[in-house]
């Protein structure tokens, strides 16, 4: 009798030792700027995995750029070095180039259109493609529009000859700059601001969320609101790793993240607060005039099928895509 109440404090010992042990290790992996509307989403993120799981799915969060870039970081999930996170297109355009289609200027007239054409025609598309290349796309997290930034405006396309511009390292932001004859150079975030301090550059392409959150808006004051594409990070995960784990789990991971139409409302709110507050800090932002984006879409709509050619025959049946989706959109109008 006593040896079996022995045996019973050791079973339960041997549990109670490692109460908190996970089944399922989770590491997140992005490169967003800490304080960004990001550090919100992870938040929720973690909060829906522990009121689904407990501690059993245990969340490492390596976002805020510790394993380097968006191309590094995409890397490590398709490897399985971090099992889900957020890249941007220098990282998910190494599994899906295609996507430089989207980043065309001026390739949408409103909002509303490029809602339209992400949700009905690009997003089935791009989740079909990353996972016939081993990289499942969950969903899109919206960034918000492109708009040029520089020590003077740049309202008509004249203003970017021969401008030292920092182009973003993929297609369509470098096919973009040299065609309204900018000087570009390619580097990576971390350098910009050097380079604008030497005079290396004089300006660049950027979301409103870098421009601000990066301290660019410091050393490059004007900003000029073109709006010519509309820039999406992805939510990726391991595909490997997402097929080992227990349909509940499954459910649980894929589920967590906030969801598509969240995500869209509450990025343009915030970005309304972003130009705010880059206005206190003294920025002079420039609003185009119907007349002077027509000149831009002009001057940029070559762009279109020089990239296209380069792409090949994949990225030009997205365009086709796009443009049907278009159509369908004005249709309903």
């Amino acid at each position: 009798m006593i040896m079996k109440k022995i045996l019973i404090l050791v079973f339960f010992a041997m549990f109670s030792a490692h109460p908190h042990a996970a089944e399922v290790d989770l590491t997140l992996v992005a490169n967003a700027p800490p304080g960004g509307p990001g550090d919100k989403l992870w938040r929720m993120f973690e909060d829906n995995i522990a009121a689904k799981a407990g501690t059993r799915i245990q969340v490492k969060k390596l976002v805020h750029g510790e394993l380097g870039g968006d191309d590094v970081g995409f890397q490590a999930i398709r490897k399985g070095r971090g099992q889900m996170g957020i890249a941007g297109e220098n990282g998910f355009a190494q599994a899906i180039p295609e996507a430089s289609v989207l980043n065309l200027p001026f390739l949408f007239s409103s909002p509303e259109e490029c809602d339209f054409v992400f949700d009905n025609v690009w997003t089935p598309e791009a989740k079909r493609i990353a996972e016939s290349r081993d990289i499942i796309l969950l969903q899109w997290v919206e960034i918000g529009w492109m708009n040029l930034f520089g020590k003077k405006p740049m309202t008509e396309p004249p203003d970017a000859q021969g401008y030292r511009m920092r182009a973003l390292p993929y297609e369509a932001s470098q096919a973009f700059l040299k065609t309204i004859g900018a000087d570009t150079i390619v580097m990576p975030t971390p350098d910009v601001i050097p380079a604008l301090q030497t005079g290396l550059i004089s300006g660049g392409e950027s979301s409103l969320l870098m421009y601000v959150r990066t301290g660019l808006v410091e050393y490059a004051p004007h900003l000029t609101l073109t709006q010519h594409s509309y820039a999406t990070s992805g939510l990726f995960a391991n595909k490997r790793w997402l097929a080992r784990l227990s349909a509940a789990d499954r459910a649980t991971v894929v589920a967590a993240f906030p969801d598509q139409n969240f995500i869209r409302s509450d990025t343009r709110a915030s970005l309304v607060q972003e130009l705010n507050i880059a206005k206190t800090k003294g920025v002079i932002a420039h609003d185009l005039t119907p007349a002077q984006r027509q000149r831009w879409e002009a001057a940029s709509q070559p762009i279109h099928r020089a990239v296209l050619d380069r792409l090949g025959p994949e990225a030009q049946r997205i365009y086709a895509l796009v443009q049907d989706g278009k159509k369908t959109f004005a249709a309903r109008q």
